[in-house]
């Protein structure tokens, strides 16, 4: 009998933080259909076996937005686990060098304010990342301001 390890698929997924100059962030809308579909996420993809996650952050979004980004330091990660799947997801900081996003999978995309990041539905993982940056802010993540003595 396999264990539940052995049955476990696990994934190495990367993620940006892209934000353009006024400040927004850039979200990208997962298609209909797919896993976690019509979900707004940090663009982003799966490491392949072998792949540096940096390398793989700049073909994902070369791929997926058409754009060539230099990718900055790490900013955190999260672990999703679902029955029969772990990822483990790598966020960095990234900034585009040339082009202009483009969905080229039939993604939406859009450039949101920090502050409005907790009004498009993430996946779990991505949700994470957008309490980080709401409160790097210095807002929580209903908006209002993060007071000592709430």
């Amino acid at each position: 009998m396999e264990s539940q390890a052995e049955l476990t698929r696990a994934l190495t997924v990367v993620a940006a933080v892209i934000r353009d100059g006024e400040d927004r962030v850039l979200l990208t809308r997962r298609p209909e259909g797919l896993h976690m579909g019509g979900l707004w996420e940090f663009p982003g993809g799966k490491v392949d076996d072998g792949e540096a996650p940096a390398a793989a952050l700049v073909r994902e979004l070369h791929e997926e937005l058409d754009v060539e980004v230099v990718v900055g330091r790490p900013l955190t990660f999260a672990v999703h686990e679902e029955p029969g799947l772990r990822i483990l997801l790598l966020f960095f900081a990234a900034r585009i060098i040339a082009g202009e996003p483009e969905g080229r999978e039939g993604q939406a995309i859009a450039w949101v304010e920090t502050a409005d990041l907790p009004s498009y539905p993430t996946p779990p993982a991505d949700a994470e990342l957008v309490r980080l940056l709401v409160g790097l802010a210095g807002l929580d993540a209903d908006g209002s301001r993060d007071l000592p003595w709430k």
